[in-house]
């Protein structure tokens, strides 16, 4: 990681230069996908929705492996492999700058508990984090300069993809059903409507606030990494790429 720095990174996001989204209730104010006519999503709130994404999503998989799902051994660290993936994603994101927007979430009161609730749910959520992570991609692949952060941006994509098909498998449906990723979302922000009610708890039946993971949460499932054979092949390409400074 010693390759990539925040400052090179903010230089080269100079054509994710849209309105900025200010304060939570800003950035809700988005809610068409694929609108042609907005302007690109800015370097910061790509940053901060996508930490929340990851923060969200770690607190999801931790909440699910303690739960009471009933699932085998592998399915089980198939969710301890995503949780260290997406805090991994999400270490990455606060070390450029991101802050989350929340940190507390909200979920269906029996997410937890029913393996076909949460299959489902995990799917719309995964689903959502692709199409933002392809949205972001589209923006980043607009310079030369941040190239290599577009690449990033698909590498985090194609992870996530795997963990929707994952969690089909786990829901019982068949994991590979799609020829390519859906492109749900022109910015990131576009994504939030979908992501809405772990946010903010207003939808009926979500209870909470549910704590986020924590770094501490991370280092146990992490502990268990090599034993479930999570080896991190892969690093981010913007890290193996020298950055203007």
């Amino acid at each position: 990681m010693s390759k990539l720095s925040r400052r090179a990174f903010l230089k080269g996001s100079a054509i994710a230069g849209g309105a900025a989204l200010v304060g939570f209730n800003g950035v809700f104010g988005f809610s068409r996908v694929l609108g042609q006519e907005m302007a690109d999503d800015d370097l910061q709130t790509i940053l901060n929705l996508a930490a929340t994404a990851e923060l969200f999503a770690s607190t999801h998989y931790l909440a699910a492996i303690n739960g009471d799902l009933g699932l085998g051994e592998a399915q089980v660290n198939y969710l301890k492999a995503g949780l260290l993936a997406e805090w991994d994603h999400y270490q990455l994101l606060v070390s450029l700058g991101a802050e989350p927007v929340v940190t507390e979430f909200y979920v269906p009161e029996t997410l937890f508990s029913d393996v076909a609730l949460f299959a489902a749910t995990t799917e719309v959520a995964e689903t959502a984090f692709v199409g933002a992570y392809l949205a972001a991609t589209r923006i980043f692949s607009k310079s030369e300069e941040t190239t290599p952060f577009a690449v990033t941006t698909a590498q985090i994509a194609a992870v996530e993809a795997e963990h929707r098909a994952l969690v089909r498998q786990i829901g019982g449906l068949l994991p590979n059903n799609t020829s390519y990723a859906q492109y749900t979302a022109f910015n990131v922000s576009s994504v939030v409507p979908t992501l809405q009610p772990f946010l903010d708890g207003q939808a009926d039946g979500f209870v909470g606030p549910v704590a986020a993971a924590t770094a501490a949460d991370f280092d146990m499932i992490n502990a268990e990494a090599e034993m479930i054979g999570y080896d991190r092949p892969g690093v981010p390409f913007a890290a193996m790429t020298e950055m203007p400074m």
